[in-house]
């Protein structure tokens, strides 16, 4: 009886963990949007001398739709990134530029003089408008069932903190 219930024990505590790495779930997704988050704070948008600063002229080409002599090719966010094209992913970056202690998505306004960061809701954020867009881009996670994963890094843009949101699924 002893033999049988220490087998028992085996099966349920081991077997599990032996079938985890052969299922699917987005917890395999991950280790990718760390890399991307690393990836672009580091060295796409910045340069490893100075990690953490991002070139202002680099991130707005990300999200504005061409490479213009960056560190990544035109085309998909996904290829941009550096992610198969399956994968689905969506870059944003986030700040609290107002002071009323709500980060949001922020939004490039380059109508006004000078051009400069602002929230998304301010005056000067109406995208359509030539040189103003929001700076986030990829596909949305909506229909992806709430399972998706994440990586956060806070960097240094137009010498004011924002956070660089990755968002896999």
């Amino acid at each position: 009886m002893g033999v049988f219930l220490l087998a028992l024990a085996f099966v349920f505590l081991f077997v599990p963990g032996m079938l985890e790495p052969f299922s699917g779930g987005t917890q395999s997704e991950t280790p990718g949007a760390n890399r991307v988050a690393d990836d672009l704070v580091t060295r796409t948008l910045g340069d490893a001398s100075q990690p953490y600063v991002l070139d202002k002229k680099c991130t707005l080409e990300l999200f504005n739709g061409s490479s213009g002599g960056c560190r990544f090719d035109d085309g998909t966010m996904p290829e941009r990134v550096g992610v198969k094209e399956r994968t689905r992913v969506n870059v944003t970056i986030r700040g609290e530029l107002d002071g009323d202690g709500q980060s949001d998505i922020l939004c490039w306004d380059g109508y006004s003089t000078p051009s400069k960061l602002v929230e998304r809701g301010h005056a000067g954020c109406t995208p359509g408008t030539p040189d103003v867009f929001l700076l986030t881009n990829g596909s949305l996670p909506e229909g992806s069932g709430g399972q998706t994963v994440s990586a956060q890094r806070v960097a240094l843009l137009d010498e004011r903190d924002v956070t660089l949101e990755v968002v896999m699924w």
